[in-house]
């Protein structure tokens, strides 16, 4: 049986290689056939091959253990290439918009049938894609495959605007091509804009959420011997996170009973929430201080 980073893996260069292989088939097709549509949807592919890399350069990265250089661990390299890969389709989709205005000037008069082969073609694969990421997703709990899953998902409906581009092109309206293909750029392009702004929010370790502070704090109050939580600090790291915070036990328990509190508080919260990396638990008696001030 695969590990579970072995999974993910095959998973990312699955996807990797089936999104390549259609971006190429499109890409190919769009230009020979003169859809404008098709080759923006080729574009759209080449983001979802960048983003299966990221999600591979962050599982195999983020396996690395933290050494003296980098004691919390690597994790923020995946946001680095995430940021990176974001960028450079955030130039290759403007230009790629700066052509297709041209194009609404001057639509091809005809469009090759062979570009609505092509989009069934991509249609077929994008689906198996969906099925196959979001089952390895779910078994593996990869927050990054399940996001390559929900964008294969979007992709085949946006396959199906592709096909009606090409279907009213090859009845007389070839305007209504490269107006497709310019809609379909800039949704990428927002995604594109998106997923820089997501890596640099992790870059600047930004708390994941709200929800996730007080899940937390659930897990942690339902630690027996826990009376108090306070001081919950979330630093994200990537796909991952460290957690530091305060717990609050008995005044009058022994140093080693609360020491082992702790640990079951690291132990609760690292087994219920894959995506944190480290927890460090900071043990305080609750005193009269810690009452009149946190009750």
């Amino acid at each position: 049986m695969l590990r579970l980073e072995d999974e993910r893996e095959k998973a990312s260069l699955v996807g990797v290689a089936g999104n390549l292989c259609l971006a190429v088939l499109k890409g190919v097709v769009g230009m020979y056939s003169g859809s404008a549509a098709l080759v923006a949807h080729a574009i759209d592919s080449l983001m979802d091959v960048l983003t299966s890399l990221v999600a591979l350069v962050g599982i195999r990265v983020s396996s690395r253990p933290a050494d003296a250089t980098h004691p919390h661990g690597h994790h923020d390299a995946e946001a680095i290439a995430g940021l990176v890969a974001s960028l450079l389709l955030v130039f290759v989709v403007v230009e790629f918009l700066v052509n297709a205005a041209g194009r609404v000037l001057n639509p091809p008069e005809e469009i090759g049938v062979i570009a609505g082969a092509a989009v069934l073609v991509d249609i077929a694969g994008k689906y198996a894609l969906a099925r196959y990421t979001s089952g390895v997703a779910e078994r593996t709990r990869s927050p990054a495959l399940d996001a390559s899953a929900t964008n294969y998902r979007g992709d085949v409906y946006t396959s199906l605007a592709v096909l009606a581009g090409v279907l009213a092109a090859r009845m007389g309206f070839g305007v209504l091509d490269p107006l497709i293909g310019m809609g379909i750029a800039a949704v990428v392009l927002r995604i594109a804009a998106g997923m820089c702004w997501k890596n640099v929010r992790y870059l600047m370790g930004t708390v994941p959420s709200q929800e996730m502070v007080e899940q937390i704090e659930r897990l942690s109050l339902s630690t027996p011997g826990v009376v108090h939580v306070h001081r919950i600090k979330v630093h994200a790291m990537g796909a991952y996170c460290k957690v530091d915070m305060h717990v609050c036990v008995d005044e009058n328990l022994e140093l080693r009973e609360a020491h082992r509190i702790a640990h079951e508080v690291e132990k609760n919260i690292s087994k219920s929430m894959p995506e944190v990396s480290s927890v460090t638990v900071h043990v305080e008696p609750f005193d009269r201080h810690h009452r009149e001030n946190h009750r």
